[in-house]
């Protein structure tokens, strides 16, 4: 991100290819969203902090290469936000 800042970008994109998993037999539902959406909220506050004033993009990757992506498409990232931020908006 300080790249895209130093450079004059205008976004930065946040490509989750491994966040998500693959069976629910060795997965923690409320512990992954829980620090998904909290890595989310540190790319907010060092947005800030560096005073990137551009926008950040989440681009959906549907079931690569998991089985599951909370980045599955634009509804699903929407809610995740919407469900780890209770409505907050940058």
């Amino acid at each position: 991100m300080e790249a895209t800042h130093k450079l004059g970008g205008e976004n930065y994109v946040l490509w989750g290819g491994r966040e998500g998993y693959e069976t629910l037999l060795n997965t923690d539902l409320r512990q992954e969203r829980e620090q998904l959406g909290r890595f989310m909220q540190m790319v907010v506050e060092h947005k800030h902090k560096i005073g990137f004033q551009g926008t950040l993009l989440i681009e959906p990757k549907p079931q690569e290469p998991t089985k599951h992506q909370y980045d599955y498409d634009a509804a699903t990232v929407y809610g995740f936000l919407n469900t780890v931020w209770s409505g907050k908006r940058d």
